[in-house]
């Protein structure tokens, strides 16, 4: 509790002070270790000396969360200073994950100037009416995170990444420089720039979210670390070892490695589902019997291996009694049924599966059969086929391997040799998609390292697989595509794979034709609106920013056809039955001429600028049941703020 005339600090102040991350502080809010104030109407966190103090106490402020250690000088301390600053020292904890934050010039850039997004028209992806509308946006992912903090938090079920494995043999570029394997800060600057992109990855996840991203060995064990300190370690559904490389990496000077990782976290592990994989073609042959229920196959009822002696499981030790004429089936003697005991071949006594309550459910049910062997009566139960299986943690399997059916199957879409550096394969993705979204038909996925679109043409396949609607996003930035003559990434390579995958093609080489899986593409690219200072924006680019951001609020609302655009105000629909009006002038002479353009529509989402946050407006409009009112820009600004102070 604050006291009277008590100074507070901002989360960067304090953060300079300890020399740690604000995300850091943020995290230790979350966890409830140190719980900063909330302020004002926006609820800014606030530390007080005390909270300070808290912090130091506990000893938090370690190399676990130290970012950009304070140079102290300690010329100045005396003997006394120096011993009570090292047994605070040797109090802190040494484990985790340390290293120096590098400033991202991309970062750097949202503090003073805001992203907006441009509709490419000529880049989009007509469809069929009533088809899912899919979403591109090219530009730098951390660009296109902050405009989704905005537009998507909390409405992202599935995010699937396909990070830089930093290998240092030029494949990643850092503040337009590639890092190579002899820089001394490539850990530093891989850990800084995935760390920013992961807090804004999280805002967007939904309460029963899940995320996967792929690595290999160069920053395993420190992404494992960083995803425990976002995520939560509680929140770690697994990792998944994939092998991509059947044919192991040959120029590895002792193994042949020959897999990757794939690391599977949830925004909250009490509410996650994970689906089971589907059956195989070999799988679901093993299932050769057919009843009026369903496929089954026969297991013995008479357990073997660990567990399957009287002594370990006494319950299950007991006679079954069977006619062979009525085919009845008891635990209770009677005349002229034969007993059946579990004894091995060996002679040695063994259990049953099931006790004698269960075993007589599953004859009710009809799931025990019974059948003459050589040395007497052998007792089966039905195992039903299942709609799936759990997955294992080891992947392995020819489908999965990514020059196959990811290089290749590139090239053959789009009709070139070596159009992308190491895709991933089309059938990896599917299924880690399939388990994660198999019982959310309507599911959003994201991928904000979307590279050649391999999750966009999954999820596509997805959908047609099973009938589902689900909803891709994917970010990419248009860099040249590592040198190899096919222009950008973006414009190249994953708008070209949509669209042939969407409309069609014929694969490189055969000519066979591929019918397309259907769906329409909004191709959306980042610009900027200079603010001055994101924190502080002058009333001139306030209206400015407003002006640009239509298509912002056309990813928010879902409304990408825009109908109309002039001076005072924007229009955009949905082209069924939901209209969206923006109004960004100060002056209110031509908000008549708006309303009278679409209050009368079914569903009427209305923006009006404002200098603040306002609920004016919203009483204004109570009659009109179809309309909601929301201030303009200042929602999204407060956005941009917080994620750049």
């Amino acid at each position: 509790m604050k006291k009277e005339n008590e100074k507070y600090y901002k989360i960067g102040e304090v953060a300079e002070m300890l020399g740690v991350h604000e995300d850091t502080l943020r995290n230790w809010d979350e966890q409830g270790l140190v719980i900063a104030d909330r302020v004002g109407t926006r609820k800014d966190r606030r530390y007080t000396a005390e909270h300070i103090k808290q912090i130091k106490e506990k000893g938090l402020v370690s190399d676990l969360s130290r970012r950009q250690p304070a140079r102290r000088d300690y010329s100045d301390y005396t003997k006394e200073q120096l011993i009570k600053e090292l047994q605070l020292l040797s109090k802190q904890r040494k484990y985790g994950l340390v290293w120096e934050d590098k400033l991202e010039e991309v970062v750097e850039r949202c503090k003073r100037e805001a992203p907006i997004l441009k509709s490419v028209s000529e880049m989009s992806v007509a469809g069929k009416e009533g088809e899912q509308k899919h979403i591109m946006i090219e530009g730098d992912n951390y660009h296109a995170l902050q405009v989704l903090n905005y537009t998507h938090k909390g409405k992202i079920d599935v995010i699937y990444i396909d990070p830089p494995y930093n290998t240092g043999n030029q494949s990643w570029v850092y503040n337009n420089s590639y890092v190579e394997k002899d820089d001394q800060f490539r850990h530093s600057k891989w850990l800084s720039f995935m760390t920013k992109r992961l807090w804004l990855a999280k805002h967007l996840l939904k309460d029963d979210g899940l995320i996967v991203t792929t690595i290999d060995d160069y920053e395993l064990f420190t992404l494992g670390l960083l995803m425990d300190d976002i995520f939560l370690e509680q929140n770690r559904i697994g990792f998944l070892v994939v092998e991509s490389n059947p044919r192991g990496r040959t120029t590895n000077k002792f193994f042949a490695t020959s897999h990757e990782y794939w690391l599977v976290y949830a925004k909250n592990i009490e509410k996650a589902v994970i689906s089971n994989l589907p059956l195989t073609d070999e799988q679901e042959g093993l299932f050769k019997f057919e009843d009026d229920i369903s496929k089954y196959r026969l297991l013995p009822f008479r357990r073997s291996g660990g567990l399957s002696t009287p002594e370990e499981r006494p319950n299950s030790y007991y006679p079954i009694y069977y006619d062979p004429k009525r085919g009845k089936i008891d635990v209770q003697k009677d005349d002229g049924l034969i007993e059946i005991l579990p004894i091995d071949n060996a002679g040695g006594k063994r259990v049953w599966r099931q006790t004698k309550p269960s075993l007589m459910q599953a004859v009710e049910r009809g799931d025990i059969v019974i059948k003459e062997g050589r040395s007497g009566y052998v007792v089966y139960m039905k195992d039903r086929i299942k709609q799936g299986r759990k997955a294992k943690t080891v992947w392995i399997d020819p489908k999965y391997d990514a020059s196959s059916h990811g290089t290749v199957l590139v090239d053959k879409i789009l009709g070139k040799r070596n159009s992308f550096d190491y895709p991933k394969s089309i059938f990896a993705v599917l299924d880690i998609l399939d388990i994660l979204s198999s019982d959310k038909k309507e599911a959003v996925i994201l991928d904000f390292f979307a590279g050649s679109g391999t999750a966009g043409h999954a999820v596509l396949e997805l959908n047609k697989k099973d009938g589902g609607n689900r909803q891709f996003i994917l970010c990419t930035n248009n860099e040249n595509n590592n040198g190899n003559g096919h222009g950008g990434v973006a414009e190249g390579v994953c708008q070209p794979r949509i669209k042939k995958v969407m409309k069609g093609y014929k694969k490189k080489g055969s000519g066979e034709k591929v019918e397309g899986l259907g769906g329409s593409l909004e191709y959306l690219k980042t610009e900027f609106v200079d603010v001055e200072h994101v924190d502080r924006v002058p009333d001139r680019q306030r209206l400015e920013f407003t002006h640009e951001a239509g298509h912002v609020i056309a990813l928010k609302e879902n409304t990408f056809t825009e109908l109309e655009k002039n001076d005072w105000y924007q229009i955009f629909t949905d082209e069924v039955d939901k209209y969206v009006g923006i109004y960004f002038r100060e002056n209110l002479k031509k908000l008549e001429d708006l309303e009278k353009k679409i209050l009368e529509k079914m569903e009427v989402k209305l923006y009006i600028f404002s200098h603040g946050s306002t609920d004016d407006w919203k009483n204004d409009y109570a009659e009109y049941e179809n309309v909601s009112v929301e201030d303009i820009p200042e929602p999204i600004l407060r956005v941009y703020k917080n994620l750049n102070l």
